[in-house]
């Protein structure tokens, strides 16, 4: 079976052709979202951080921005930062370029005169960018290189009966053709990891899937808080949910 998708210099090929509108730290969050909201095909996340971070958190701040820049539904990327914040844009512009052979331009706040000035500039360079991802055809690809991304969107009490039995056949059916799928928020398996754990290709998966659960009720109790506290929420239990048990499933 094969697909169409647009083809990536590494890695797998995109289904999407984003242009990522990438802030560095919270500052640039506002400013990221004001591009994104001028220019079609544009996206943008919300970053919270990247400021007066430790080491450890601004590697994995690093980290995980060069991987939103990475993903494979983007074309090309426009970093925006403040310019005093821990993780640097020219810094980051580095960084995915050592990864990547996608466009990437970056933009400080304070270093292009102020916020109006920055947006301005941003909003050229991702309007050029996402037509050039306009310019770009979709090739055929064998099923092999798909990934899917499965993501947990809000839980009722619809979800166990409907709408997670839907996709998780459909992951089986991509699987056994041949494609690769991915769940996060790992967290949302308590109470429903052994469901899981019995479907590990080896013992070496089973022993993992569980104790990603287990690890994190721990890292929990040792703060002194229990993880079903928080869950489900107001939301889910107003949707017919009562216990994280439930959720999971």
């Amino acid at each position: 079976m094969k697909f169409w998708g647009y083809p990536r210099s590494e890695g797998r090929p995109g289904i999407r052709n984003h242009v990522l509108i990438l802030p560095t730290c919270a500052c640039g969050s506002e400013s990221s979202r004001i591009v994104a909201s001028q220019v079609r095909g544009a996206v943008n996340i919300v970053f919270n951080t990247g400021c007066s971070d430790v080491a450890a958190n601004t590697a994995m701040s690093q980290k995980v921005l060069t991987g939103f820049a990475c993903n494979p539904n983007v074309y090309g990327v426009v970093i925006i930062g403040l310019g005093c914040e821990t993780v640097g844009h020219r810094q980051l512009k580095e960084k995915i370029q050592k990864m990547t052979s996608k466009p990437v331009v970056s933009f400080g706040i304070q270093d292009e005169g102020g916020t109006l000035k920055t947006i301005e500039k941003a909003v050229r360079a991702a309007r050029d960018l996402a037509m050039e991802a306009g310019m770009q055809q979709k090739e055929m690809f064998d099923i092999s290189e798909l990934l899917l991304g499965i993501e947990c969107g809000g839980s009722d009490a619809t979800s166990g009966i409907a709408s997670n039995p839907a996709v998780g056949e459909l992951s089986d059916i991509l699987v056994d053709m041949g494609a690769s799928a991915m769940m996060s928020e790992s967290i949302e398996w308590i109470g429903g990891e052994h469901v899981l754990a019995k479907r590990a290709a080896n013992r070496e998966v089973h022993d993992q899937i569980i104790d990603v659960c287990r690890k994190y009720e721990d890292h929990l109790k040792a703060a002194g808080q229990d993880c079903r506290a928080g869950q489900p929420t107001p939301g889910n239990k107003a949707g017919g949910l009562s216990t994280l048990d439930e959720k999971s499933l």
